[in-house]
């Protein structure tokens, strides 16, 4: 009787000290996933109509819970509703599109978004098989980083090099190429405008000057 009685007490000991054991402090990645959403994201060019049916209907096939779509140009510096499902996300969620191209317009600008995304523990997928996941943050974190400070290399080695032309044209006394010609005070409200951090595109729709002749300006602005 008392060797039965032991061994149930050994019994009820083990169990409860496996049961203290196996508790997780952790949960898996299928616990943490639970909550977890996929937003999608959809453009098209103006009067694309079918286009944008046909991504919105392959992102939400793919398990997206909501798709934001609009029409608007791919060179269009503000895109309202990738900014709605972008700010939608949240740790652990994951922005779904059809291309890359569906929500950037060059490499600067899709490095900065995957940069934002990662840091905030969200993933980024496309149908053709682009992704990029937070689970190696810090190792995505430094591969973007290079990747962005590469190409903001080549964006100031342009620079560089078109100021260095513009001063040499202007020491040598060259025609600068029959540029228009604007006010003094346009001068002065593009370089205030762009000091403010507005893009090209903005001030050219509050001055109605040309990009051109906007690059121009700020980039005299910069050699005096």
């Amino acid at each position: 009787m008392f060797f039965h009685l032991f061994i149930g007490t050994v019994k009820n000991i083990c169990n409860k000290t496996l049961t203290f054991k196996f508790k997780r402090k952790r949960l898996l990645l299928s616990e943490k996933n639970k909550k977890s959403k996929i937003i999608g994201y959809a453009r098209a060019t103006h009067n694309e109509f079918e286009y944008l049916e046909e991504q919105i209907k392959n992102l939400k096939e793919e398990g997206c819970s909501e798709v934001f779509s609009e029409f608007v140009s791919l060179d269009e510096e503000n895109k309202p509703q990738l900014n709605k499902a972008i700010n939608c996300l949240s740790k652990g969620d994951e922005l779904l599109i059809t291309h890359l191209d569906r929500a950037f317009k060059n490499k600067k600008e899709c490095l900065v978004t995957i940069d934002k995304l990662i840091n905030n523990d969200i993933k980024l997928r496309t149908l053709n098989g682009f992704f990029t996941g937070y689970e190696n943050s810090k190792t995505n974190f430094s591969i973007f980083k290079i990747l962005y400070e590469i190409d903001n290399l080549e964006d100031k080695s342009l620079g560089e090099r078109k100021r260095e032309q513009l001063l040499r044209r202007k020491l040598s006394g060259n025609n600068l190429g029959g540029r228009p010609k604007i006010s003094p005070l346009k001068e002065s409200l593009v370089i205030r405008l762009r000091n403010e951090g507005y893009s090209y595109r903005s001030i050219r729709s509050q001055t109605g000057i040309a990009l051109s002749t906007i690059r121009r300006v700020i980039l005299e602005g910069e050699l005096i």
